[in-house]
């Protein structure tokens, strides 16, 4: 009877292990981020939003941009549109002194405090629900 508990305490420990290791993000993975960032994809940079004039003229007057440059990132690794965008919301990392944000609207800059800054603007992804 002790060595039937004893093998199903080990399958089950193994199962665990294995499963960990299946859900958890391999190291490698993680060291290809760099500080701050917080995903990269091989989609096209483009794709993150749609692209607003308005507030990328804005973003090169330096009227509508990130309070702290790149505190949040997404890298963009794709062979078509590849670079970095910082990420910035109402409220969160957003400098907005003519108050044009709107609420639940994520706002990607490319290229910020250059002549070429574009802002992506793309709605917020609702927060996802704990299980129960």
């Amino acid at each position: 009877m002790m060595m039937q508990n004893a093998l199903i305490w080990t399958a089950k420990a193994v199962a665990l292990s294995v499963a960990l290791c299946v859900l958890v993000p391999s190291n490698a993975e993680a060291q290809s981020r760099v500080k701050g960032e917080y995903a990269n994809s091989k989609s096209p940079l483009h794709r993150v939003g749609k692209i607003d004039r308005n507030l990328s003229n804005l973003c090169r007057k330096g009227r509508f941009k990130q309070r702290r440059l790149l505190r949040l990132s997404i890298g963009f690794k794709g062979k078509k549109g590849y670079g970095i965008t910082g990420v910035a919301q109402q409220g969160w990392n957003l400098y907005d002194p003519g108050r044009v944000a709107e609420p639940r609207k994520t706002y990607h800059f490319f290229n910020q405090g250059y002549s070429n800054c574009r802002v992506y603007v793309a709605d917020t992804p609702r927060p996802r629900q704990a299980r129960q």
